[in-house]
């Protein structure tokens, strides 16, 4: 490949990791169509274009994607460290939210094509189940929901916590206890 072509697909990979990691959807035409992801499908166009390796492509959009989420724990983990510091939750209150964390990313991972061949409203279903559980699941371990925006690693939290750590209209429980 010569240079002008390598700096091409070097700004048009720049470019679009940067809206894709600033959080812009990809929109489908037909919602009916294949059940392929909205990023296998850039992938497969950026490759066909510029005549690159599909391989390598994905390899370039799969690294971005495990760096951002390394940034993105870490980011979560020194917000916590800071609540921890201040007595809103405990250490092992902070362990618990990593480790569900980590265990819904996987979860997110290996269902991702799953929940891509359902309807919105199957999606939405989906979403509404797993807010529930997640509701559960803090009231058990005694961890405010206000703190679920940490627990669901997503850019939106699925709307849960929006208002900070200290509005805590939902979960009278801002005292730490221990487990």
């Amino acid at each position: 490949m010569n240079v002008s072509k390598k700096m091409l697909f070097t700004g048009a990979a720049v470019t679009v990791m940067g809206l894709a990691g600033s959080g812009a959807a990809l929109v489908h035409a037909d919602s009916t169509s294949s059940t392929t992801n909205g990023q296998t499908s850039l992938v497969d166009k950026i490759a066909s274009t510029f005549g690159l390796d599909k391989s390598k492509v994905q390899a370039v959009f799969d690294q971005n994607r495990q760096e951002h989420e390394a940034a993105q724990t870490t980011k979560v983990t020194a917000e916590l460290d800071k609540l921890v510091s201040s007595g809103k939750i405990t250490s092992a209150q902070e362990k618990l939210i990593l480790d569900k964390r980590a265990e819904l990313q996987k979860e997110r991972d290996a269902n991702r094509d799953s929940m891509q061949s359902k309807t919105p409203a199957e999606r939405k279903a989906a979403m509404q189940a797993e807010r529930t559980s997640l509701e559960q699941w803090a009231k058990d371990n005694n961890i405010s929901t206000s703190y679920l925006r940490y627990v669901f690693g997503g850019p939106h939290g699925m709307g849960m916590g929006m208002h900070g750590p200290d509005a805590d209209a939902d979960n009278s429980s801002t005292t730490p206890t221990t487990n």
